[in-house]
């Protein structure tokens, strides 16, 4: 290859297109063969680094790109290839054919050729998976739908790269837009419930416990902030305890570590006392770093609801099991 550092700015950006391109077709035709084989066990690191040094002996050579193949891969299965000597095969039959044969195949119809990879490909098609999605997750079901019609339409890289790019927005939404749950106490228990999906929940009117179900980062911190407001103003001057279940936030930013930095100062100023429920250690540990812990405070933080219930009542949970047996109006000022 001729190496012409000019040229780098012009040849970078379809380069960089083109591995895009090219490894999402070959990790979606791979992912598509592991899926009707159970035996298959797909690395996709791998995948990237054979593709990566293939591409980079090629280029010595003058080869197309390299990539895997939706249709050839379709053919190769049907035919029951189960290793890469196929491939090799192949090549020497393609040598032999035009060397040899070029004259027989010279008229064939390309309508042939094409009903040879429609055949293979056709067992590629899941239709279940596709009522079974329509059934459970609608999201995904569209998502299906676009990326076939697209791949139909405008061909294999258009339509997959409309599938990632449908599947990027998706968990950029979901996770601007989180779900939370407000909880409450299943009567003679010790466990919280979302009040929404189950009915005789026991809630109090000087407690709020909420649980936020995501990742706390930069694109949800004002969802997040917004959602407390509006729950503490639903409660009024009655609300005396906010206990955030954080047992579901996986990471947190520095976004929002600002955003905690405030709900603990308007707790403070309003005189609701806060209390940090099921922290796991690595945001424990950041939260640390950041000194939230010291404003919040390390006989604020709890394991389980129930516990931090209780360290509010000023009510023993040593002997914690113990509770279970008693009635809701010995559980003293939990009623």
């Amino acid at each position: 290859p001729t190496l012409d550092l000019l040229q780098l700015p012009n040849l970078i950006p379809i380069a960089i297109t083109i591995s895009l391109v090219g490894y999402m077709e070959s990790i979606a035709i791979a992912k598509a063969m592991e899926a009707k084989h159970k035996d298959y066990i797909l690395f996709p690191n791998q995948e990237l680094a054979a593709l990566g040094l293939m591409n980079i002996f090629g280029s010595f050579f003058q080869s197309y790109p390299t990539t895997g193949s939706f249709s050839r891969t379709a053919v190769n299965d049907e035919n029951g290839a189960k290793t890469g000597l196929s491939s090799i095969v192949t090549a020497l039959f393609i040598v032999v054919t035009l060397l040899f044969l070029t004259n027989l195949f010279y008229y064939l119809p390309k309508a042939i050729l094409a009903s040879v990879i429609m055949v293979a490909v056709y067992g590629l098609i899941d239709i279940k998976e596709a009522r079974k999605l329509w059934n459970v997750d609608r999201k995904d079901f569209w998502v299906l739908i676009i990326t076939f019609l697209g791949t139909l339409i405008l061909g294999i890289e258009i339509g997959i790269m409309l599938g990632v790019i449908l599947s990027m927005m998706i968990v950029i939404y979901e996770t601007t837009l989180p779900n939370y749950a407000i909880l409450g106490k299943i009567p003679n228990e010790t466990y919280y419930k979302d009040i929404e999906r189950f009915s005789n929940l026991k809630v109090r009117p000087d407690t709020l416990i909420m649980r936020f179900e995501a990742r706390l980062y930069f694109a949800n911190v004002a969802f997040f902030k917004k959602k407390i407001n509006d729950e503490v103003k639903k409660k009024g001057e009655a609300l005396r305890a906010f206990f955030m279940d954080a047992s579901a936030i996986n990471t947190m930013d520095s976004s929002a570590f600002h955003a905690m930095e405030e709900v603990i100062e308007s707790c403070h100023s309003t005189g609701i006392d806060l209390y940090l429920i099921g922290i796991k250690g690595r945001v424990r540990d950041e939260m640390k770093r950041s000194g939230l812990m010291d404003k919040i405070g390390e006989d604020r933080i709890f394991i389980e609801i129930h516990h931090a219930i209780c360290e509010y009542n000023d009510y023993p949970y040593k002997d914690f099991s113990d509770y279970v047996t008693q009635s809701e109006e010995e559980f003293i000022k939990t009623e």
